[in-house]
């Protein structure tokens, strides 16, 4: 069998990465109003994974899911905001016959 020489990490690592630099931004407190109770809280929440944990009285995996689940549906929130922000914008420029 022939070895990869493919330098890009397995999807896998990427997956679990995907997140790691993640930063709540001050615009985000609307969007994060948005989100189930337990995923603002886990959000807004600070320290280790086990710190939390026993904050919360759950599982470390149980952290791990919500921060993940969190993360994702805010980042999604953003998204759409950023869209419909770019859409005014753009539709702003159009009214004014600008392009």
């Amino acid at each position: 069998m022939e070895a990869q020489t493919n330098s890009a990490a397995p999807k896998g690592v990427a997956r679990e990465q995907k997140f790691l630099r993640f930063r709540l931004l001050p615009d985000d407190d609307a969007l994060i109003a948005m989100l189930p109770p337990e995923q603002q809280a886990v959000l807004r929440s600070h320290g280790s994974y086990a710190k939390r944990a026993e904050e919360f009285g759950v599982a470390i995996g149980t952290i791990r899911s919500r921060l993940h689940r969190a993360r994702e549906a805010l980042t999604r929130l953003r998204a759409e905001r950023d869209a419909d922000l770019a859409a005014t914008a753009e539709a702003l420029r159009a009214e004014k016959g600008l392009h």
